[in-house]
């Protein structure tokens, strides 16, 4: 018989007892990801080789389109990671260490491209679906287990001297696994823009910035307001997409502030450092793998309930993806 030392019974207990502070812990630690396009943009941007031309003096145009205008993408990626503090709080629950294994299915379209005289615009729509389970006993028995659904529209404009501008609106929900309940929903229109610098032949330096406002529904048996998570939020980062033969290095820091105006975050204002490296190694043409670390640090001032947190990922995951 396994039996659990004093020390994880007592963590245990604090998890039973603040169940549902964990599950909001666990919504509002959650780092969104960036719309797909924008993603893949960065991406082209550093292979020459992509559907994506480009030049130091005009907008990338996409060379690879169907007859119709319209291109598309699929595909799936799995990964797991290590996640040292799972419930993202500062208490002794942080002190729970463990892997969630994330498998995600995707999809995307451009609907078509259109010459605006100083401008390339293109239109996206797209969205995914994720499933997260967290394999350490101690981790599950805090009910983190959640799917995650999104879907977004984008209009993205690029222009002559280099700068991209977007603007996009995305959906996103969270259901927990253990209790089909929803946990958490979120629209989020944003606008950004974006410039991408040469930085030798073989590097390319990439700065992002965007601004939007997170409309979120959390579940009211959480306990709290349903609109506690409400925030404008302002953000920049700085990439670097390095290229070693068949390798792809991707170094990135961002910053963000949020201001929250709803609930019992009425007052509090959340700045959160993340410091990211991933390393792609193409196996084909339509299959990855990558290692991925991520470092998130959060300050937050004015909350009822301290938001700080620090957080380390590190992970390996695989990607198969498809075009057309």
């Amino acid at each position: 018989m396994i039996t659990k030392s004093p020390y994880i019974v007592s963590l245990l207990f604090v998890a039973s007892v603040t169940g549902q502070n964990n599950v909001q812990s666990r919504v509002d630690g959650t780092q969104r990801a960036q719309p797909a396009p924008v993603d893949n943009l960065l991406n082209a941007q550093s292979t020459p080789e992509s559907d994506v031309s480009q030049s130091d003096t005009g907008a990338q145009r996409p060379v690879s389109v169907n007859e119709s205008g319209i291109s598309g993408f699929f595909g799936y990626n799995t990964k797991v990671v290590y996640r040292d503090n799972p419930t993202a709080q500062e208490t002794k629950l942080s002190e729970l260490k463990g892997a969630v294994w994330t498998n995600s299915f995707f999809a995307g379209a451009s609907l078509g491209v259109f010459d605006m005289g100083n401008s390339i615009v293109t239109p996206y729509i797209g969205g995914s679906y994720a499933i997260n389970d967290y394999l350490e006993d101690e981790v599950q028995e805090l009910g983190l287990n959640y799917n995650s659904s999104s879907a977004y529209a984008l209009l993205l404009a690029q222009y002559a001297n280099g700068w991209s501008a977007r603007v996009g609106v995305t959906y996103t929900m969270d259901k927990n696994t253990e209790t089909d309940f929803e946990d958490y929903s979120e629209y989020f229109p944003n606008i950004g823009v974006m410039k991408a610098f040469a930085v030798s032949q073989t590097t390319t330096g990439v700065f992002d910035a965007y601004i939007g406002s997170h409309s979120s529904t959390i579940a009211t048996g959480l306990g709290i307001p349903e609109d506690n998570l409400d925030n404008i939020e302002y953000a920049a980062s700085y990439g670097l997409i390095t290229s070693y033969g068949n390798l792809k290095l991707f170094p990135k820091y961002l910053i963000s502030y949020k201001d929250f105006e709803n609930g019992q975050n009425v007052n509090r204002d959340d700045l959160t450092h993340n410091l990211s490296v991933k390393v792609d190694y193409p196996l084909t043409d339509s299959f990855d793998i990558s290692l991925m670390s991520i470092y998130t640090v959060r300050e937050s001032s004015g909350a009822l309930v301290p938001s700080d947190y620090k957080n380390f990922d590190g992970g390996i995951g695989i990607t198969l993806n498809s075009r057309f």
